[in-house]
């Protein structure tokens, strides 16, 4: 697949979709996350630390979470899911907060006429708290799937080209943006170009997965794909 180019957003053939990750991507998250997981975790018997995570950012709190507890000789269950989430979703407003910009940005790539989607494979309640904090219109974005909307889970691309297929764009006119080595995966398995943000892993570990274009600044975004 050819990456996107400007002179192709230029042209007039259709829509360009910018799809989202949630946590990393639109809210600074996965610090706060890691600490609140660990905490939680910890009243289960597995004295983990927040460092445990960095290996599953991005993917399914099965993953994310399940590798841990079993790490630390602790049997998953959905039962430390919900606790894990009700911690999240207690202190998140304290902890997790939108990147410098980000609302902006969203606001001029909607105006600019992209479609504009969150794909996380995170559960739905914590997708919602977070999105909460961009303190945007609830129906400001096109398509919002989560964890809970899809089987196989990133580093596998079926929750992008879920994402496309009900913005109604191809997946060649979609950018996906992304912190997460399994999420660059993701993306380029569905054939789309992957902007890669180095708020969780470095621009190395981000271009080693498949990153077109790497930001340090989420505000780069805009200027990565001019689309107007």
């Amino acid at each position: 697949m050819q990456n996107l180019q400007t002179s192709d957003l230029l042209a007039d053939l259709g829509p360009v979709g910018i799809l989202f990750d949630c946590d990393g991507v639109l809210v600074d998250s996965e610090p706060a996350l890691a600490e609140i997981a660990a905490t939680a975790l910890r009243d289960f018997g597995a004295a983990a630390i927040p460092a445990d995570f960095k290996p599953y950012i991005g993917m399914s709190e099965d993953m994310y979470l399940g590798e841990v507890t079993a790490k630390y000789g602790v049997e998953f269950n959905e039962t430390i899911t919900h606790h894990v989430y009700e911690k999240y979703v207690e202190l998140a407003a304290n902890f997790v907060h939108p990147f410098p910009g980000m609302r902006d940005m969203l606001i001029r790539l909607k105006t600019a006429g992209c479609r504009i989607a969150v794909a996380s494979s995170a559960e739905q309640i914590k997708v919602t708290t977070n999105l909460k904090l961009l303190d945007l219109p609830a129906a400001f974005f096109d398509v919002v799937i989560t964890g809970s909307d899809i089987e196989r889970k990133k580093p596998f691309p079926d929750i992008y080209l879920l994402a496309a297929s009900r913005c109604g764009v191809s997946p060649d006119r979609c950018f996906v943006v992304e912190d997460a080595v399994s999420g660059i995966q993701a993306g380029k398995a569905a054939g789309m170009t992957c902007i890669g943000f180095t708020s969780s892993h470095t621009a190395e570990e981000l271009r080693e997965a498949g990153a077109d274009i790497i930001v340090d600044d989420i505000r780069d975004v805009w200027t990565s794909i001019q689309p107007c």
